[in-house]
């Protein structure tokens, strides 16, 4: 099951807050690419910062950077 590291590429505006960029989750899937499992990285950035990019529009793989680790 292979790890990666998700970062976010540039500083954005989430519901008002402000979001530096390099804020990061790891998650570990059974797909080859994260964002072909999006819910999982939805659910790290929730449990870990409280940030739900998926209502702002901002889940998509343009807005972050992805390596395995």
């Amino acid at each position: 099951m292979p790890t990666f590291k998700i970062t976010i590429k540039e500083a954005l505006n989430v519901q008002g807050e402000y979001v530096g960029a390099g804020l990061s989750v790891q998650v570990s899937t059974m797909v080859p690419y994260p964002f072909d499992d999006v819910e999982k990285v939805q659910n790290a950035f929730l449990r870990m910062h409280g940030i739900d990019f998926r209502a702002a529009g901002y889940l998509n793989p343009g807005y972050f950077n992805v390596e395995q680790v």
